[in-house]
This record gives C-alpha cells, sequence and structure tokens, in this order.
C-alpha cells in the first residue's frame, strides 16, 4: 500500500501530490548545488509525483551533464524536488 502526501513550496505557489512507497529511500544527494544545501531527499519513481497546481511557476536548473533537472519555484525559490540522472 502507498501512502499519498502532498506538498509545495514555500510561498504556495506550486503544490504536488506524491505517493510514497513502503520501501523508502532516504539519502542525501551528492550533486553539488545539494550539497550545499544539504538536501535530504526521499527517492520516489517520477510517475508517483503529481504536479497539483503551478507547473507554469516552475523554473529548470540543469549543470554539469544536464541529465539532472532541478526545479524551483520561480517567485520564492524553494526546490520542493527534483528528477536525478538514475530517473
Amino acid at each position: 500500500m502507498h501512502e499519498q502526501h502532498t506538498g509545495g513550496c514555500h510561498c504556495g505557489a506550486v503544490r504536488f501530490t506524491v505517493e510514497l512507497p513502503q520501501d523508502r529511500t532516504i539519502r542525501r544527494c551528492n550533486c553539488t548545488i545539494c550539497a550545499m544545501k544539504g538536501v535530504v531527499m526521499l527517492d520516489v519513481p517520477l510517475k508517483a509525483l503529481r504536479i497539483t497546481r503551478g507547473e507554469d511557476q516552475l523554473t529548470l536548473y540543469t549543470f554539469g551533464s544536464g541529465e539532472a533537472k532541478h526545479r524551483f519555484c520561480s517567485r520564492c525559490g524553494i526546490h520542493p524536488f527534483h528528477q536525478t540522472r538514475a530517473d
């Protein structure tokens, strides 16, 4: 059974729901931007994430190979989720 949770950015412009798997992997991202911010992340499949509001408010940032997709709220700058190179 999956648990469904909601989340979003600081200002509320971006909202999402995510289905968390029972077998959860929590880890620290080791890319330079996440390492500098101290990001702790929970791995979920992309299909488990659904943006419910503010997709048009998201700004994409990539670096290095450009494969990892870091998305930020263009209003408050919060980084609510990102797509790693693996998925």
